[in-house]
């Protein structure tokens, strides 16, 4: 994985950090970047990420 991934990997846990907080999820124990990392593809991480936030809503 890229600095440039890692980064937004980084903002993406600090976006959700407040309201995964509210809901008891950990981030620490949560493996999003891991599952992201499978195909090293932005475009494959972005449609999982989107997916991911319209499952929280």
């Amino acid at each position: 994985m890229n600095n440039h991934q890692n980064a937004i990997f980084h903002q993406i846990t600090n976006f959700l950090k407040t309201p995964l907080a509210l809901l008891g999820v950990d981030l620490k124990n949560f493996q999003f970047n891991k599952i992201c990392h499978f195909a090293n593809h932005p475009y494959l991480c972005k449609g999982l990420i989107l997916t991911f936030i319209y499952c929280l809503k």
